[in-house]
């Protein structure tokens, strides 16, 4: 190794050992310059706060403008059980800017989870305001097929005026639907949308039966269905 190659090997040490005695003092220094003034929150918000956004960032914006870890913060934001997806960014001199897409909640998975308009769960702290979800239950781990199946159920029945409430499917994937009206429709656990379907094709001369209101239907016949009436 010649003479120079020798003198900056010594000088990169030296420098190492001066920045490394000195990295608190200098950090400081980065952060009293570029300090992080302001974190604005924007997004459409029904059930997420604000101030909870910015809760779980509070340690991570204590670092300077130049060295604050944006991707921590996403992680740390995304980990709201209200929040679908966020996107931060620095704006020059002094801002953290977060966007928030809250989750769209489309039913209740049992009773205290809820299911996106993905088929995903996720469990917020509080389910206040949630009282008109329809309630779908099913085999644990079963929520993308029972989603799926409740998507098939809605686009039957969204020209009738039959709301569902409840949709259960069993451990067997036997499948029943419960709707605003007490109307109770057993589809079984075969082909049970072409059952449905099947079923909403004589649902309007049904109701109107001079016997009275029905009360549950069962579709599980290879040839005909049965009828409770109130």
């Amino acid at each position: 190794m010649n003479k120079v190659a020798k003198i900056i090997i010594f000088m990169m040490l030296l420098l190492g050992v001066v920045v490394g005695t000195y990295y608190e003092d200098i950090k400081i220094g980065i952060v009293d310059s570029f300090p992080i003034r302001y974190v604005r929150v924007t997004g459409t918000f029904q059930y997420l706060l604000k101030s909870d956004v910015k809760k779980v960032t509070g340690v991570a914006v204590q670092e300077s403008f130049l060295t604050v870890d944006i991707v921590a913060i996403r992680k740390a934001v995304e980990g709201l059980p209200w929040v679908d997806s966020a996107t931060v960014s620095r704006v020059w001199p002094d801002i953290v800017d977060i966007h928030v897409v809250e989750q769209s909640a489309v039913a209740y998975w049992g009773h205290d989870e809820l299911l996106n308009n993905r088929g995903e769960l996720f469990k917020p702290t509080t389910l206040v305001g949630m009282n008109e979800l329809p309630v779908l239950i099913g085999p644990i781990e079963g929520h993308f097929r029972v989603f799926d199946l409740f998507g098939q159920v809605q686009m039957n029945v969204e020209k009738t005026d039959l709301a569902l409430t409840t949709l259960v499917i069993s451990p067997h994937y036997a499948v029943s639907a419960v709707f605003e009206n007490g109307l109770k429709v057993q589809l079984g656990s075969e082909k049970p949308i072409e059952r449905l379907s099947r079923f909403i094709g004589v649902y309007d001369r049904m109701k109107s039966n001079a016997n009275g209101l029905m009360q549950r239907v069962d579709m599980r016949y290879h040839n005909g269905f049965s009828v409770a009436w109130k």
